[in-house]
């Protein structure tokens, strides 16, 4: 297997200078969670394509750390290359740094570890560190890519854009009075920007450096005199330099940094660790640094009056077209079938992705399609390819998690489709994941409350029959910006290294709860919630959720004995709203189609 050669070259690596492990994170040098292709070196060494996974080598032995989303993708990518699969949260599975801990310790003072020091955080760095400390192992700053990757691709750098204050709701100056007043709340001199989103949402600007997020590699600096935007020179044009330098914003080359960086002196410098590459944090070693978490400083996270309607804007078009997309595949997999043709998982994406594309005013996906037919939906993060993708047949689940960029707004949205009949355990399981999701979107809760709280409401209906599914129930989405951005989450874990504010108005979030039947089919049912306050009083302020998602479910697979009233009045409401904003855009056959779908359900009759 290919994969067991590329780690040979590694150990031949690591044997010419001396290491005795290597190390080899899924990041860039800002700690993105999507990186461009220059940075995957962990993709290129396993096979394994996941967001998410480290790679431990050493000289007689390798494993890979990743989690829930990826045991079975995982555990088929690299089957045959010698790697061990590492389950992260599992009860047997040792968290990777008390493995590498014991490994050191068991090999006393002076075993070698090399990492890439640009590619690791400083709140993972700080976690070698302490090993070192308590295990006498050195660390040693390596970069491998370059010796054991011979057909590298080239770093991406593409045209920087500016966004107008129509879509942001707010003009760079004003964000930059405003982080200039957290300097001084934080007894601070200047901030370090380092988190990719962070800098466009601080400027105004967006890019196309990194597949479906629209971010360019770059890094801000702010003081209370000046603003600084580094980023490579042939992404920025005169037009976009003028206009930030308006703002009072320099734009720099991005190789500038680093030499500007170690000439920053006896200051006390803003930065969040999390994103902080330990390189960068070895330059500036010499100044005081405060470590606060961005979304203190950077309030992307809360989207303004501006955002919130582009949102409720850009949510009716996409769901028009997923809307379209699910009548359109079934008919297309009952005409295949019944013509002896084969149409794919493949196809199906790529039919969803021209729907999306077609739309005025998108800018792309948001990520890549899942399309995901029988077996497959297991596979929580699956991903169909051209050649090998399973023919659709006009029965069970094809599972679709989708999403745009658009002009101010970010969409993500999953429905499992019924291609044809179900089994009563299919239909039960899609009726559990339904339930969970409108009891989590219907929540009313008190300021204050944090989404560890809520995820309970997601999970409960699952919990009841003693099952779960591997992955959190929500995540923070952008604007125009990351699919998946923090530092709100839906997840009952509690992480004490991860900043988890309270919920607030203008905070959109998923609301995606599932069931993942190994060997048989996965369910997922995906819409994002807006954060609104609902009513303030003697108690308090209390909050809920607007729904933004606007697709009709799954009718078919509904048992609408295992509603209670309350559930079927919130998907009557919403089936009757979906069905009045889209009656007058489609055809007559579709019309008649959607208005099946979205009849009212009938409550239970009073004894």
């Amino acid at each position: 297997m290919e994969a067991v050669k590329k780690i040979e070259r590694l150990r031949d690596f690591m044997k010419a200078r001396g290491l005795k492990c290597a190390l080899v994170f899924t990041s860039d040098e800002h700690g993105s969670e999507y990186i461009d292709g220059y940075y995957k070196l962990r993709e290129y060494l396993t096979g394994f394509t996941g967001s998410a996974g480290t790679l431990m080598v050493t000289e007689d032995e390798a494993g890979l750390w990743t989690d829930g989303r990826y045991f079975i993708q995982a555990g088929s990518q690299l089957e045959g290359s010698g790697i061990e699969l590492h389950k992260m949260g599992e009860p047997s599975v040792k968290d990777i740094y008390d493995y590498i801990k014991d490994l050191a310790g068991s090999a006393g003072s002076g075993y070698k570890i090399g990492v890439d020091l640009k590619l690791v955080t400083r709140g993972t760095y700080d976690r070698l560190m302490k090993i070192s400390r308590d295990t006498g192992c050195i660390i040693e700053d390596t970069d491998p890519a370059r010796e054991v990757w011979p057909d590298r691709p080239e770093l991406t750098h593409n045209p920087l854009y500016l966004l107008p204050e129509s879509i942001t709701g707010c003009s760079t100056h004003e964000k930059l009075a405003g982080i200039r007043e957290k300097l001084d709340e934080y007894g601070a001199d200047a901030l370090i920007i380092s988190e990719l989103s962070d800098v466009m949402w601080t400027f105004n600007v967006r890019g196309s450096d990194i597949l479906y997020n629209p971010v360019a590699i770059s890094y801000g600096y702010v003081d209370r005199d000046e603003a600084r935007l580094y980023v490579y020179k042939e992404s920025v044009s005169d037009e976009v330099s003028g206009a930030l330098l308006k703002e009072g914003v320099r734009v720099l080359p991005y190789d500038d940094f680093d030499r500007d960086a170690a000439a920053i002196k006896d200051v006390k410098i803003l930065c969040d660790h999390t994103s902080l590459n330990a390189h960068v944090c070895n330059i500036i070693m010499g100044n005081e640094m405060i470590n606060r978490p961005s979304c203190d400083y950077i309030r992307k996270h809360i989207k303004n009056e501006a955002e919130c309607e582009l949102a409720r804007k850009w949510h009716i078009e996409d769901g028009l077209a997923v809307t379209r997309f699910i009548l359109r595949i079934k008919d297309e997999v009952r005409k295949s079938h019944e013509e002896g043709r084969s149409i794919s998982e493949y196809d199906a994406a790529m039919m969803l992705d021209e729907m999306r594309y077609e739309i005025q005013g998108n800018k792309g996906l948001s990520f890549d399609t899942i399309s995901a037919y029988a077996a497959n939906g297991a596979i929580v993060h699956y991903s169909p390819d051209r050649e090998g993708g399973a023919a659709l047949k006009p029965e069970g689940f094809l599972l679709v998690d989708s999403g745009g960029q658009y002009e101010g707004a970010t969409t993500d949205i999953t429905r499992t489709i019924a291609l044809g009949p179900l089994s009563e355990e299919m239909k039960r399981d899609y009726t559990l994941v339904l339930k969970g999701m409108l009891d989590l979107a219907d929540a009313v809760f008190l300021e204050g409350t944090r989404g560890e709280n809520l995820d309970i409401l997601a999970r409960r209906p699952i919990w009841e029959q003693c099952m779960d599914y591997r992955h959190g129930t929500g995540h923070g989405v952008g604007a125009m910006l990351n699919v998946h951005e923090g530092p709100q989450a839906f997840r009952f874990k509690i992480n004490k290294d991860v900043n988890q504010p309270p919920l607030a108005p203008g905070m959109i979030t998923s609301d995606e709860p599932g069931l993942y039947l190994e060997g048989k089919y996965g369910i997922r049912i995906e819409n994002l919630l807006l954060c609104v306050e609902k009513e303030s009083n003697e108690w308090g302020n209390f909050y809920g959720f607007e729904t933004l998602t606007m697709v009709p479910y799954e009718r078919d697979a509904i048992l609408t004995g295992m509603l209670t009233d309350r559930q079927k009045e919130i998907l009557n409401d919403y089936n009757e709203r979906i069905f009045k904003l889209y009656e007058g855009r489609l055809n007559e056959e579709e019309r008649v189609r959607l208005r099946d779908i979205t009849l009212p359900y009938q409550r239970k009759q009073a004894v």
